[in-house]
């Protein structure tokens, strides 16, 4: 056996419960069908690996009674009807996510359940935009000086509009210690959260019971606000990386994403989320016009 099939083997075994139980926590019911997405997390290929550096996204379906509790043993229906063993799938260079609201059915069905309100905390990029050349200079200046950065690549692009976009990645070490220190500031806050560990972070879930869909979007904009974590985790039909699979945009050196914290027993509710984090929902556009229609008919 070669290393690098050493390292995906051990962490399987230890945490190949976690996607069943995770998706079990977030109050899937036996009759609920799970949508996955299977998407390219490496970039080219690598020794021990064979995959193509542009592989097809999948669409993966299964209803929550039939799934496996094991990962090694979860195989789940393609567009075709043809079992897919996904884990095969992800030692390839796939990416697994799932769709964590629930439908009604079909993947293009409305949406009948919030399963929980969730921030993903991005610790590994730093990102700008800017309209001049001196302005993304001075920008990256600022992140070189800083003693306390470790950075392992720094990439300036030009959209088509003319502004600049740079991304800045840091080291592995520099992500461990950010980790800690979210963990630390943040403690009192995610206590009772379910928390997913990522390789750049965390995924941190508040199980929801009998959630307003209606709400939904405003409170992802506010916890985002909240926590400084990604801006666009705000839609409906978001897809979240699963645990028990591996994050493979190294292949050389897979990262386990796994639940760290598995939170309470007992669901939150949106008001009582809103009011333990003082949350001042964002009101959407969608919002507002629902709001005013609302008043008209009061008026009226």
């Amino acid at each position: 056996m070669t290393q690098s099939r050493a390292k995906v083997s051990r962490p399987v075994q230890l945490y190949s419960g976690h996607a069943y139980r995770f998706l079990e926590k977030l109050g899937c019911k036996p009759d609920d069908q799970l949508h996955f997405l299977l998407v390219s997390d490496a970039k080219g290929k690598n020794r021990g690996y064979s995959f193509a550096t542009e592989l097809p996204a999948i669409t993966l379906r299964k209803p929550f009674r039939s799934l496996e509790k094991r990962v090694p043993q979860i195989k789940l229906f393609s567009r075709r009807n043809k079992l897919v063993n996904v884990l095969w799938l992800n030692k390839k260079g796939y990416a697994v996510f799932v769709e964590i609201n629930g439908r009604e059915s079909a993947k293009d069905s409305p949406f009948k359940a919030i399963r929980a309100q969730f921030i993903d905390v991005d610790l590994n990029k730093i990102t700008a935009r800017c309209k001049t050349k001196e302005q993304i200079q001075q920008k990256i200046e600022s992140i070189l000086s800083d003693p306390s950065e470790r950075l392992q690549s720094i990439t300036l692009t030009q959209n088509k509009n003319g502004q600049y976009q740079l991304l800045a990645q840091r080291t592995r070490q520099r992500v461990a210690e950010l980790k800690k220190q979210f963990m630390n500031k943040h403690a009192e806050r995610v206590k009772d959260t379910m928390i997913v560990e990522t390789k750049n972070g965390f995924h941190i879930y508040w199980v929801m019971q009998g959630g307003d869909i209606s709400k939904f979007v405003s409170i992802q904009k506010a916890l985002a606000r909240t926590f400084e974590s990604d801006p666009m985790i705000t839609n409906l039909s978001r897809v979240m990386r699963i645990p028990g699979f591996y994050h493979m945009k190294n292949p050389e050196s897979p990262y386990m994403v796994k639940v760290i914290q598995w939170g309470r027993e007992k669901p939150f509710t949106q008001e009582e989320l809103m009011n333990r984090l003082e949350l001042k929902p964002v009101v959407t556009a969608k919002l507002r016009q629902k709001r005013r229609k609302l008043h008209a008919r009061k008026v009226s």
